[in-house]
């Protein structure tokens, strides 16, 4: 049988409308399944962006609490200087890289910490 005689069985006995439909049908779920990835792909970014602006935020409450204990006069190790000295990058390297971000609510508390671990560093006072 040659292509000839399979084209006009497919067109003699409507299959070819079968078969544009088919097509039709097909591209259609296939555009859906595209929307639906980029929706989810959507979804994620936006998750994502929620996460990271909750790590500063997260961040910014320890900086906040630590430079209310130091003012309370409470001592810290130097490892609890070290993990609030990891708070202040991460929530420092969101405020830069989100402009949109409100940053200027510990600056103060930075300032303070950075100010009483110099003063530990210089004379070796942290808590045993």
């Amino acid at each position: 049988m040659d292509a000839t005689a399979i084209i006009v069985g497919i067109v003699g006995g409507g299959g070819l409308f079968a078969f544009i439909q088919y097509l039709i049908t097909r591209h259609d779920r296939k555009k859906g399944l595209m929307k639906a990835i980029k929706n989810i792909s959507d979804e994620i970014d936006a998750l994502r962006k929620e996460m990271h602006e909750d790590r500063a935020t997260n961040a910014r409450i320890r900086i906040l609490s630590f430079s209310d204990e130091i003012r309370h006069n409470v001592r810290h190790s130097k490892e609890s200087f070290d993990q609030i000295n990891s708070d202040i990058d991460i929530y420092r390297r969101y405020c830069d890289e989100h402009p949109d971000y409100k940053n200027n609510r510990a600056v103060l508390a930075i300032s303070n910490i950075e100010r009483v671990y110099s003063d530990c560093l210089r004379k070796q006072d942290f808590l045993e």
